[in-house]
């Protein structure tokens, strides 16, 4: 029975360790820290293969590396380990888990929202009207979203159409929507700097993939020169050849 008990206590371990991993490899990929992260495990290898063949000196040296780098690991990671910590203390976070039991009632909610969107998104690509759209996810997004004007109401065609009209002076900015309502338009958010960016692409999406690398929402994008959509979260921008794919999308992230 005691030997069953560390079994399970040592699959239980490794578990834990690859599952924590994979969550840092997710917060990392696509951004400078990710070659650092393949140095981190790299390295940590290379010295439990030192401490296998017992060369001490060797071993020391890495093993100080690693208790005295613990710091500078804070600090070279401190926007992926905020943005992790942001996401498991959200208030929405628990709320979702909490309440997860009512998940039926929120998806007929979420799939009319999504229709809504996707059926508006569809015309906007039609007629290459400039769009930006934020879907707050577990994260909330308030300390990251700048001016705006406030608004609650519900998510419809009409209205985004009505928003997103040339001519409307709630027309720039960025669409903020919670959960089945438009709480914010004419939102300004974090533009990012990232050299990796296509020079093609413009202010909308260099915003998009700047609030995507420090929340987890997710960012549409229609493109007034192509009437392309962009699809964008956790900084991986996917463009949207079929409408239907749109919806797909955000049935998988938001049901």
């Amino acid at each position: 029975m005691h030997l069953l008990k560390n079994y399970f206590i040592d699959i239980l371990d490794i578990f834990l360790v690859t599952i924590i991993l994979f969550q840092i490899y997710r917060l990392v990929y696509k951004t400078a820290a990710l070659n650092i992260f393949y140095g981190i495990i790299a390295t940590f290898i290379f010295w439990k293969i030192v401490e296998i063949y017992k060369m001490k000196l060797l071993s020391i040296v890495i093993s100080a590396f690693f208790k005295g780098g613990f710091l500078a690991l804070i600090i070279v990671f401190q926007p992926e380990i905020r943005k992790f910590l942001l996401i498991v203390g959200s208030k929405i976070f628990f709320k979702r888990f909490i309440f997860s039991i009512f998940k039926k009632s929120e998806e007929i909610i979420k799939t009319e929202t999504i229709d809504s969107i996707v059926n508006a998104c569809a015309i906007f690509s039609g007629d290459k009207t400039g769009v930006l759209i934020v879907i707050q996810l577990h994260q909330d997004l308030r300390e990251f979203i700048q001016n705006g004007d406030e608004m609650d109401a519900k998510v419809n065609i009409s209205i985004l159409e009505s928003i997103f009209y040339k001519n409307s002076p709630l027309h720039d900015g960025a669409v903020v929507i919670i959960g089945n309502k438009i709480i914010k338009t004419r939102a300004i958010l974090p533009v990012s700097y990232n050299k990796e960016i296509p020079s093609r692409l413009g202010l909308r999406h260099r915003s998009a993939i700047g609030l995507s690398e420090k929340t987890d929402a997710i960012c549409l994008v229609i493109s007034e020169e192509t009437g392309y959509i962009s699809y964008i979260k956790n900084q991986k921008r996917i463009v949207i050849t079929n409408i239907n794919n749109l919806k797909m999308k955000l049935e998988e992230d938001l049901l």
